[in-house]
């Protein structure tokens, strides 16, 4: 009994054995693919003839490998229970695997129906028909290319101009009540401006000169400055017999209207108050209390009458015989 376990083969001395005799046999000894489940129920009792010598069990092995190749493979994935089940993979080709079938990885899905790769255009065709715009003919087993449209710029609103903001901005009855506000307030300090400078009165120089004496005739009265410089110019003899050309300064002696000369009763007339004054201004008629006044008079070296407006004579006063009032036609 010893004897027998001394010579038992190990079951590397086995796995080695056949591993020769399959590349040797590899021609004619079709490969296992599974053990079955007779095998697994089997292997128990193998074990006691494992004291017969090693070329009958490598003959029962090779039996039950090629019983084996006949029945459909095992499709339970339980991990190997003996060495006969190694050897029944190893010789199949297989590996035993202990994972559950659930653990099997699922089965990749066809491939959709399409162009074949070899029937494609080249990469660089592709690009450049994508270029220039033109489509690459389908295929009638495979989509079409499409090649995608670059879209149009959106178009910009009108830019509105800025006459039309600022008069939007204007018409506001806010903006309008500011504009009024502001419009008053401008109108007081041009106001308040005008009051605080004086009035100033633009008046001629009291000083100027009428023309010769020959411009004007005896027993004539000259309106030619009254509505420029307020005066008559008279040339008469009727003042105490002296023939004198004077100036009469065109006020009433009234109240201050201005009279007219009446050339066809020889007289002034206030019509205001209704004074009347002769051709010498005496006053003859009306309200008015004293005759009229003369203005400075005199001959320039030149020869022209020069009137001086800011001295004045008075009748009652008998201012009227200063020489300064009059010039002596008779000597001029």
């Amino acid at each position: 009994m010893t004897e027998i376990m001394a010579n038992k083969p190990t079951t590397e001395d086995i796995l080695k054995k056949i591993r020769q005799q399959g590349a040797g046999d590899a021609g004619t000894t079709p490969p296992a693919e599974s053990a079955s489940a007779s095998e697994a129920s089997a292997a128990p009792q193998a074990a006691p003839a494992a004291s017969a010598p090693a070329g009958d069990l490598l003959a029962k092995i090779r039996a039950q490998g090629a019983a084996g190749s006949e029945k459909p493979a095992a499709a339970s994935g339980a991990a190997p229970k003996s060495t006969a089940d190694i050897l029944a993979a190893i010789r199949g080709g297989g590996v035993p695997s202990a994972a559950p079938a659930s653990a099997v990885a699922p089965a990749k899905p066809a491939a959709k129906a399409g162009v074949p790769a070899s029937e494609l255009p080249p990469v660089d065709r592709m690009l450049e028909q994508l270029k220039s715009g033109v489509k690459t003919p389908a295929t009638p087993a495979g989509p079409e290319l499409k090649i995608p449209v670059k879209p149009s710029k959106p178009v910009a609103a009108p830019v509105q101009s800025r006459r039309s903001a600022l008069l939007q901005l204007v018409t506001t009855p806010f903006a309008l009540a500011w504009i009024v506000l502001s419009a008053t307030g401008g109108a007081w300090v041009f106001m308040l401006a005008l009051f605080m400078f004086p009035n100033v009165l633009v008046e001629p120089p009291s000083r100027f000169k009428i023309g010769s004496p020959s411009d004007y005739p005896p027993g004539t009265v000259s309106t030619k400055w009254t509505a420029a410089r307020g005066i008559w110019v008279v040339h008469t003899d009727q003042y105490k017999g002296r023939d004198l050309i004077y100036a009469l300064a065109s006020v009433c002696t009234h109240l201050g209207c201005t009279p007219s000369w009446l050339e066809g009763e020889q007289k002034f007339k206030c019509p205001c108050h209704g004074s009347g004054f002769y051709i010498t201004g005496v006053n003859f008629e009306g309200p008015a209390p004293r005759p009229l006044e003369r203005v400075g008079l005199r001959l320039a070296s030149d020869g022209m009458l020069e009137v001086d407006k800011s001295v004045k004579f008075q009748e009652e006063k008998g201012q009227w015989d200063d020489g300064k009032s009059y010039v002596d036609a008779s000597l001029a």
